[in-house]
């Protein structure tokens, strides 16, 4: 029984499927997300900021998007790197925080206000992402709604919307060659 035990954990590791029973297929990553993912010929960086003490509807979204993140990880063959950050961390060989640069982006912070033991506290956050691929980058929101509370509604939507953003970002910065209008 341990062996097969440690059989099925082994190969459970190794390949392992996620089931969507969703009817609507819902976390399912769609095919031409798929296609775009193995076409990835160099790595792309996401910068997800949604480090720190949130509310719960806050890290559900972080949450989300790891999980989001770590299946495209995995059909673009590790060239999806990704990792969570404080905007108020200072950006390595400078003295300007995310912050600074995410409002110089256009992201638009929420101003939340958090209970505490000793009192209230506010704090501004950027449910924001900035997605990295060679010299170019674009941010992307992750959270629509520029409201305090987070209604179920909207973190579905946003949940739901997470993984178009996403593709359309990195398809966006992937892109050699610009359509030209007439």
């Amino acid at each position: 029984m341990v062996i097969i035990f440690l059989l099925i954990n082994f190969l459970a590791a190794q390949f392992h499927k996620r089931i969507d029973l969703t009817n609507e297929k819902r976390f399912t990553i769609s095919s031409p997300v798929k296609k775009l993912l193995t076409k990835l010929d160099d790595v792309v960086q996401v910068d997800i900021f949604l480090k720190g003490e949130f509310p719960s509807g806050f890290k559900k979204l972080a949450t989300s998007a790891e999980e989001l993140l770590q299946e495209f990880k995995e059909y673009s063959r590790s060239n999806i790197q990704y990792r969570f950050i404080s905007a108020d961390e200072q950006i390595e060989g400078s003295n300007r925080t995310y912050a600074d640069t995410l409002v110089s982006l256009g992201v638009q912070p929420i101003n939340l206000k958090v209970q505490l033991k000793a009192g209230e506290q506010t704090q501004f956050i950027f449910p924001a992402a900035l997605v990295h691929y060679k010299d170019k980058m674009e941010a992307v929101s992750l959270y629509p709604g520029t409201k305090v509370v987070i209604t179920p509604a909207e973190l579905n939507s946003a949940e739901a919307l997470m993984e178009y953003k996403f593709a359309n970002a990195i398809d966006r910065l992937t892109q050699t060659i610009r359509a030209v209008v007439a």
